[in-house]
């Protein structure tokens, strides 16, 4: 076994970690042990390598800090949503001919915003907002100014007092909640809109999606969902056409009715004795796929995938945690940015909201409160990208072949086969692997010595490689 099996070091003529901007650094050992006979070999050790570490990528998915890494993971993101569009990596081809829609869901209204305004998608920008008068502060309502795409103003409030701050962190953090109520909901309606009960539906019919989250300028989160429709069988791994009445116009307009009136409770920051309704915005957009006509399956995947490698905001100031106010005013970031992240703060000053909140947030108790850990991201703390078990692959699949591909490759270059340490085909259940690493560091040779804080500890699986 070679460096190679590892996944972390490269020959001296390729980056280091794959090109990887912050490579993480490990210090430790691979054993394999004889499960019969408890025989123990080291097939590999940070001892022999440069330095005495090997490194791995950071894995991080933002451009502005990694962008080899983020390259690779946008790669995978559109693999994931493409294979669940056209086929591919464990799914059957047969998907591409399910009704399918793609989503978009907004949040609502928090207070008028600079926006681009056009008569269509390409079209010459519009006045901003064209109103007279005066907001209670005495700001303009209006704004007559054609905003060009790169106009730092977009998303801006017109008026910072007159925009419900407070508000707007609070939905971001209910956005997981309120999107698995509507799924949930969503279902009941498909049922009842096709005269089934929900038991007799999810006999017939199972309904699933891949969704990913955008952070607009405004900073609040919005949503694109793929919803794709299978039908079920005797095998539940098994992926089936649904049903003729499972279509599109069916799931389509069960899911505009369940949009309009799906509501989700929690803490009012104004009154905190009493309860708010989050709901979604007005607009949104719900529109059949048609996969063999305008819209593709690579353009979809595409589409989503590249909103994962963006920043909260621009620069990537706010791409780690906030640890205080002081360090925040460190930071480069705009005013409305800015004041995202003191709300957050200032509302998890308030430990019985905070916590009020994370119990309605579905978010399990820690050390601090959501609202401190996630206020780099103005209070949302759902994954930028989610999809339903049977989709499509998972990442962890994506990257498990790449590991066996690149593994397979420097054997057959070395013109040996690959096996274990005993000499037995990789994988091979006889064998144990025995892994003991410990962090080492981060940053590529000759950024200072390796820091010594990561904890050593035993890992035990079977069957696989390192």
């Amino acid at each position: 076994m070679n460096s190679v099996d590892l996944g972390v070091s490269l020959p001296e003529n390729r980056p280091v970690a794959g090109g990887c901007s912050s490579p993480i650094r490990l210090k430790g050992h691979t054993d394999h042990v004889d499960r019969a006979t408890g025989d123990v070999r080291r097939v590999f050790s940070s001892a022999g390598q440069p330095d005495g570490v090997v490194q791995v990528r950071c894995n991080n998915r933002r451009e502005s800090v990694c962008p080899a890494c983020s390259t690779t993971y946008q790669r995978d993101a559109r693999r994931l949503v493409l294979a669940g569009l056209a086929g591919g990596s464990g799914v059957p081809v047969s998907v591409g001919g399910h009704p399918a829609l793609f989503v978009t869901l907004t949040a609502p209204s928090f207070g008028p915003v600079h926006s681009r305004r056009s008569a269509g998608k390409h079209g010459p920008a519009q006045a901003c907002r064209p109103r007279r008068g005066v907001c209670p502060h005495g700001r303009p309502l209006g704004c007559h100014v054609r905003h060009d795409d790169g106009d730092h103003r977009l998303g801006r409030p017109l008026c910072v007092d007159c925009f419900d701050y407070r508000g707007a962190v609070v939905w971001n953090a209910m956005l997981p909640t309120l999107w698995k109520a509507t799924r949930d909901r969503l279902e009941s309606a498909v049922a009842a809109g096709s005269g089934r009960s929900v038991a007799a539906l999810r006999r017939q019919v199972r309904v699933t999606f891949v969704k990913a989250a955008e952070m607009q300028a405004r900073g609040l989160v919005h949503l694109h969902v793929v919803v794709r429709v299978d039908g079920r069988s005797a095998d539940p791994d098994e992926v089936v056409a649904p049903p003729v009445w499972a279509g599109v116009d069916l799931v389509a307009d069960c899911l505009r009715a369940v949009l309009a009136d799906v509501t989700v409770e929690a803490p009012d920051p104004a009154h905190p004795d009493q309860v708010r309704l989050v709901r979604w915005g007005e607009q949104h957009d719900i529109r059949a796929l048609a996969l063999d006509g305008p819209d593709s399956g690579g353009k979809i995947a595409s589409y989503l995938a590249k909103y994962l490698t963006k920043s909260v905001s621009g620069g990537g100031a706010l791409d780690r945690p906030v640890r205080s106010l002081a360090h925040l005013g460190l930071l480069r970031v705009d005013g409305h940015a800015r004041r995202l992240v003191e709300t957050c703060w200032q509302l998890a000053a308030d430990e019985r909201f905070a916590e009020a909140l994370d119990t309605a947030a579905g978010r399990l108790p820690g050390r601090l409160s959501g609202l401190l850990r996630w206020s780099h991201a103005f209070g949302f703390g759902g994954h930028w990208i989610t999809k339903s078990h049977r989709y499509s692959t998972t990442f962890g699949t994506l990257r498990g072949s790449r590991r066996v591909f690149a593994r397979t490759m420097a054997a057959a270059n070395a013109g040996v086969g690959l096996v274990d340490g005993f000499g037995r085909p990789d994988g091979d259940p006889r064998t144990i692997i025995v892994r003991d690493w410990a962090y080492a560091g981060r940053g590529a040779p000759g950024n200072g010595p390796p820091r010594q804080d990561g904890s050593s500890g035993g890992v035990v699986s079977t069957g696989g490689r390192s």
